[in-house]
């Protein structure tokens, strides 16, 4: 029987944010994972993430009018702001809970109307852990990769492990290359016994006319060997305290700025 994602996360792991966190900022990362501080405040960003991805997995999952997917988004994303959490931060671009629907809204329609439901949904936010190791050297982590496979799904003989984004521009070339999610995605298929799936990323766009970008990313071995190269990396900087800040632009909006003394 296959484990929840729940339970999967309940013992000691990393996950590709928690990688990307550490190679953001050290001092972010020992905050937001050794120490478990609060932040002061939860991006609207992330909400609105994920009452999107909500609602995209609705629409992949079964049949739904646009009015019902709104209404999905609407209920997380309210639900999210009005938690007795850390306050939700809005940006110039989504001011309010209103003008942040609005924008969620128009951005559902276009995915909807350029991502057709698939024949075969084989599921949506599919649980993974992924046991890692150098390919050279053999040295195995001693935390396994957790995360959700955004959709999996089946077009004619071809599987496909879809990422789901949401941004304010188009992906540079560069993000789109060196994308550590779509590979952990790809190799937890293949660990599935999907070994040949196709990697598609999905970034849906908060631009005055909402749009989607889709790419078709290529993902090889010596990506693989990168992600496990990364984890490893991040695992003995951890054991070692290395916690240092990284000092930029990023500091002026990071939720742990308090703690850090930033």
């Amino acid at each position: 029987m296959s484990m929840s994602l729940a339970d999967l996360r309940s013992v000691p792991h990393l996950s590709v944010s928690r990688i990307k966190t550490f190679l953001q900022c050290p001092q972010k990362h020992a905050l937001q994972y050794i120490e478990h501080i609060e932040p002061a405040f939860r991006p609207i960003a992330f909400a609105f993430g994920t009452a999107f991805h909500e609602a995209v997995g609705a629409h992949l999952s079964k049949t739904a009018s646009h009015e019902e997917l709104v209404t999905i988004f609407r209920d997380n994303l309210t639900a999210a702001v009005v938690a007795d959490r850390p306050p939700v931060l809005f940006d110039e671009e989504e001011a309010d809970l209103g003008a942040t629907i609005d924008v969620g809204a128009r951005m559902l329609g276009v995915f909807v109307q350029k991502v057709p439901r698939p024949e075969n949904v084989l599921g949506v936010e599919v649980p993974f852990a992924l046991e890692l190791a150098h390919p050279i050297t053999g040295e195995v982590a001693s935390l396994p990769v957790i995360g959700a496979i955004d959709a999996l799904v089946q077009l004619e003989a071809v599987v496909g492990v879809w990422e789901v984004k949401t941004a304010k521009r188009k992906w540079s070339s560069d993000q789109l290359e060196f994308d550590l999610q779509s590979t952990a995605y790809r190799m937890a298929a293949r660990s599935m016994g999907y070994d040949d799936a196709e990697a598609t990323l999905l970034v849906a766009t908060k631009t005055k006319v909402p749009d989607l970008q889709v790419e078709q990313l290529a993902r090889h071995r010596r990506d693989e060997r990168e992600l496990a190269e990364t984890a490893l990396t991040v695992i003995r900087a951890t054991e070692a305290g290395i916690d240092h800040r990284v000092r930029g632009w990023a500091c002026k909006a990071c939720p742990y700025a308090d703690a850090c003394g930033a």
